[in-house]
């Protein structure tokens, strides 16, 4: 696999991952601020109460379980309910736990653990706020750790990738001097092939022209050759016999005479129409 493709892929992945985290930290960090003006708020109520005798409420956790410290006495409960109103109206009942249609009082403080599906952890509100509190804020932290991580070690993978991108772009450069160049003798060449072409039709043309002055002369030539041959045979009289070593007329002549200067006359036109 070529070296900055999988350089490329690599970063990409590495990009991707960092998005994730960042929206999972962004997420976090929501839930984490409701978890503290829920808190804020239960402490505001809680201030408001002026009777030091009123518990503050309790809640219960599914699939948990609170063991304290040591026991707050036994209950006869056999409801979730019910054990939640026991604990609640027991002076030392800090928790409980609720399983099986027993339920357990407890003293002293201590973290809730996970336990069976039909168990239940019975603490105060109080305590189940800062225990979201302190679980959101420790992902918030391993999130970051996370981030952390992934942006010290795609830092060379970055590098390598923007060494790669520069190498190529300088190459880009150096290819578009090139084609510009080329792009210079191509319009030579084509101005070239124009005046060529210019030429061939100018000679094409020319050579046409000449064609038909050939042609011209020739037909020329013909029609005063017949006129000339007319003209002789009406000069010579009705019986009159041709003597022996016999000329043409003066007139005759003067005709071929002036044939030959048209010649030569058309034959250098067509020489200098050439150059």
């Amino acid at each position: 696999m070529n070296t900055n493709n999988y350089s490329t892929n690599n970063l990409t992945s590495i990009t991707m991952n960092l998005e994730n985290l960042q929206q999972k930290h962004s997420n976090l960090l929501i839930q984490y601020k409701q978890a503290l003006t829920d808190y804020i708020n239960y402490l505001n109520v809680e201030a408001q109460q002026t009777n030091p005798d009123v518990k503050p409420p309790i809640t219960s956790i599914s699939g948990m379980s609170y063991i304290g410290t040591g026991s707050a006495g036994q209950s006869t409960a056999t409801t979730l309910q019910e054990c939640e109103a026991d604990c609640y109206t027991s002076s030392s009942c800090t928790g409980a736990t609720f399983v099986s249609g027993n339920c357990n009082l407890r003293i002293g403080d201590s973290p809730i653990i996970p336990a069976s599906n039909d168990s239940y952890a019975i603490i105060p509100k109080g305590k189940l706020l800062l225990m979201n509190m302190n679980d959101l804020n420790n992902q918030l932290l391993a999130v970051n750790t996370e981030i952390t991580h992934k942006i010290t070690s795609s830092q060379p993978v970055y590098n390598e990738v923007e060494s790669e991108n520069n190498k190529q772009t300088q190459e880009l450069i150096e290819n578009y001097k090139e084609l510009e160049i080329e792009r210079e003798n191509i319009i030579k060449l084509l101005e070239e092939y124009d005046t060529l072409d210019t030429t061939e039709n100018v000679t094409q043309i020319k050579i046409t022209q000449n064609y038909n002055t050939y042609i011209l002369l020739v037909i020329l030539a013909i029609a005063v050759v017949v006129l000339t041959i007319k003209i002789s045979s009406s000069g010579l009289s009705v019986g009159q016999t041709i003597q022996s070593g016999g000329h043409f007329k003066a007139s005759t002549y003067y005709i071929l005479f002036a044939i030959i200067l048209l010649v030569v006359g058309i034959n250098f036109v067509i020489k200098n129409s050439l150059y």
